[in-house]
């Protein structure tokens, strides 16, 4: 069922809160136990033996030197485990032929890290090295080499939706204007780098120590490769360091450590060097895309259109991401039609999955650009131009998308009004010999989306006698602060403190069913279960409370730690004195609240977040440097729980934003990435980082926890799009067509624009990226 939010703020006690995180010290004082720190008796550590070729035929595997050096004690290769499938298409080790740069061919366990080490190098692996296709034009060339027989042209998944007449509607309007765009491929630098524990001695149970966003999906991987029931696989996930996206399901190192353990009948670790966190975590691609946008001459969108081509590297096992820019489309505007197309391409690089913000902020940097063209090229201020064909609360979108609170309006005008955008817009002048730009963006997000199987989420709680309230669930906290949130919705029901919750979570043969946190879904969806629980179990105080109370229980409220009659607040009794008369009383009943949510919908998200930013840039025109000044924040969050875990995450999302747009690339030759290390894979620095002004615009939707939508990805698809904006503006182009907007990129860019100006040409824009 839809939570009940309260519309006064008044009535609340907790929610609302700038809390401090419940977990803040053990992470900050170093008790926090990751999957690095486990270590069980007997341990054995994995080395994984990876492809030097891009592509390549596996004429013969050779063991023997490794399984001779002592403290091996197993080598696995595919033909160990031939059946073993990691994906649909994919067997855990290459077989006959590898296809990228870093893929799977064989693994060693041995009693200490630098013996596996040794050992990996010791296998000897012939290879007859084949022809590569290295990108997506290549892929696409007639008479290029076939990766997959079942893909043929290296075409892999493809998805084509219409929504409205979008025909009809192009033909209706006034202008089309059209603009390509690419991003390319990046990567996640998570604090923890990946690592699985598996101890598979008993081939009844495989208990696995490992990060990951949610347990179900790892189980039913798991459980689908060794042949087992999901009650046969435990995943123990204590304390996560960081995701975005990229533990969202089990990968090759994780079926290959349990593969060990199972050979070796002692538990293996196997974890990534920061070199095989490059190939592990499976980033974005190379990506391209078409839009293409017609108007009315008032500025009215008629039509939108996006086709877009995933590299999707040597296999598609993220295919899942190639229908997602479909719904984005109808989430903003109200339109008349709406046209996607999307394909993946094989290639012969590291499989490629998402990244932080997903595949919405990559393509809502270059989308936004391309409707702020459209808008000047109208004579019209960008700003009103989104204003105008925002979406409004109550609006239904052509996918079937409803928005039952939507404050995009509001962030829009906050957002202007803050920044002195009407002042600013077209008039920076150069300062210190330095462009000025400022650029806007908005954008939306599920919180949440239900898709062909359920969203399910549940929880429990348990109430000792001494008052003490133990909420156990199974989403896991990633930073993000998830934990202190669900601890504020308990102690906002139970009229307790979010200090008195404890908090039991991180073991799937404990921890009620909960997919986890991943699609935004975190507060909303697992927000509303622990919600439900905590009022199960205040039900049930509320009975003894009321019998100790001679009053009714729908009379019995609870706040600042007491039970209390509402006509009459004199007659109370401490909390701890009615959870104490539950279990010591003739009945002796003992308190478990029991909470489950599901979304009602078919298919999608209930709720959706809004946001729009602006940002202020300096371009220096000697380097090529780009410098961001400032961000100006506005997002509809629904209702704030916990407004300081708000704020940081959306200093996070502008800096983590800012770095996809201007400095974060994998620089790839001949299918191997040439700089992955955190010392060259460009990231902002402090010293880097803007200024943000943050507003939050409160809408209280229904369907929330206390009125509360997501925000822990909407506002990185509007930084992104805001700061590539504001670069656009600064250097006077008609879009920057690429990013991320390094110096020589913009170097080479300003270069164009130079020439143009003496040659009176216009140019595309386009010049400056690379192949011009």
């Amino acid at each position: 069922m839809a939570a009940k939010p309260e519309n006064a703020k008044s009535r609340l006690s907790v929610i609302g809160r700038r809390q401090k995180r419940v977990d803040g010290f053990e992470k900050v004082s170093g008790r926090s136990v990751f999957t690095d720190d486990v270590k069980l008796p007997g341990m054995l550590h994995g080395k994984i033996v990876r492809s030097p070729h891009a592509r390549a035929r596996i004429v013969s595997i050779d063991t023997a030197k490794a399984e001779a050096l002592p403290g091996v004690k197993v080598v696995v290769t595919g033909k160990d485990a031939p059946e073993l499938m990691f994906s649909e298409h994919q067997t855990m080790f290459a077989q006959d032929v590898v296809n990228y740069v870093g893929e799977e061919v064989a693994a060693v366990a041995a009693a200490d890290l630098i013996t596996a080490e040794e050992a990996a190098h010791l296998v000897e692996v012939e290879y007859e090295p084949l022809d590569p296709v290295l990108d997506v034009a290549a892929a696409l060339e007639q008479g290029s080499p076939q990766i997959h027989e079942r893909a043929e042209g290296n075409i892999g998944p493809t998805h084509e939706q219409d929504y409205g007449d979008p025909d009809k509607a192009f033909a209706e309007s006034d202008f089309i204007f059209e603009d390509e765009f690419k991003s390319p491929v990046q990567h996640n630098t998570l604090a923890e780098f990946h690592v699985a524990l598996a101890d598979f001695s008993n081939p009844d149970k495989l208990h696995m120590w490992t990060p990951t966003q949610g347990a179900p999906m790892y189980k039913m991987q798991l459980a689908n490769a060794f042949g087992l029931k999901e009650s046969q696989v435990r995943i123990v996930y204590q304390n996560v360091g960081g995701a975005f996206t990229g533990r969202g399901r089990a990968k090759p190192h994780h079926l290959i450590s349990a593969l060990l353990s199972r050979k070796a009948g002692k538990p293996v670790k196997v974890k990534a060097t920061g070199d095989e966190e490059f190939i592990m975590f499976r980033g974005s691609g190379d990506t391209f895309y078409r839009f293409r946008t017609g108007v009315s001459k008032d500025g009215t969108i008629k039509a939108l259109e996006a086709d877009v081509t995933f590299d999707a590297g040597a296999h598609d096992e993220w295919a899942m991401i190639l229908w997602l820019p479909a719904p984005y489309l109808n989430w903003l505007y109200k339109i008349d039609g709406v046209r996607y197309r999307g394909r993946f391409i094989f290639t012969n690089t590291v499989p490629k999955g998402s990244h932080h913000g997903g595949i919405f902020g990559r393509m809502n940097a270059g989308w936004m650009q391309h409707l702020n063209r459209v808008a000047e090229e109208l004579g019209m201020d960008p700003a009103e131009f989104h204003l105008k064909n925002a979406v409004e609360p109550g609006h239904k979108a052509m996918e079937g998308s409803e928005f039952a609170s939507c404050g995009l309006k509001e962030c829009i005008r906050q957002a202007v009004e803050r920044s002195g955008w009407k002042d600013k817009y077209g008039n920076l002048p150069a300062k210190d010999g330095k462009f000025r730009g400022i650029g806007i963006g908005i954008g939306a997000q599920a919180s949440g989306s239900k898709g062909t199987d359920n969203d399910t989420s549940a929880a429990m709680i348990k109430i000792a006698d001494d008052g003490i309230v133990t909420l156990y669930t199974g989403i896991p906290d990633m930073g993000q602060g998830s934990h202190t949130v669900m601890s504020m919705i308990v102690a906002e029901v139970l009229g307790t403190e979010p200090e008195d919750i404890r908090l039991v979570q991180g073991d799937s043969d404990i921890v009620p069913f909960d997919w986890g946190a991943f699609s935004q879904r975190g507060t909303f969806m697992t927000g509303n279960a622990v919600k439900a629980a905590a009022e199960d179990a205040r039900g049930q105080l509320a009975e003894i409370a009321g019998r100790e109370l001679n009053a009714s229980a729908d009379e019995i409220e609870f706040h600042a730690g007491r039970a209390f009659v509402k006509s009459s607040p004199d007659r109370s009794m401490t909390f701890a004195e009615v959870v104490y008369k539950t279990l010591h009383s003739e009945e002796g009943r003992f308190v478990m609240g029991r909470g489950f949510f599901n979304s009602p919908k078919a298919f999608g998200a209930l709720a959706f977040s809004f946001g729009c930013q602006i940002a202020e840039v300096e371009v220096d025109p000697d380097s090529g440097a780009v410098a961001l000044l400032k961000v100006w924040a506005a997002h509809d969050i629904g209702r704030a729980i916990n407004p300081l875990a708000i704020e940081g995450q959306l200093d996070g999302q502008v800096f983590s934003g800012m770095g996809q747009v201007l400095y974060e690339e994998c620089r790839v030759e001949d299918g191997l990435v040439l700089n992955p290390s955190r010392l060259e894979y460009k990231l902002p620095r402090t010293y880097e980082l803007p200024e943000v002004d943050y507003v939050l615009v409160e809408t209280v939707d229904p369907y929330g926890p206390f009125g509360a939508k997501e925000v822990g990805e909407g506002p990185i698809v509007v930084s992104m799009s805001a700061i590539a904006s504001a670069v656009m503006n600064a250097v006077g182009g008609n879009m920057v067509p690429e990013i991320p907007m390094t110096p020589w990129r913009v170097q080479r860019m300003l270069n164009v624009m130079r020439r143009n100006e003496e040659t009176g040409e216009k140019g595309t824009g386009k010049e400056w990226s690379e192949g011009y």
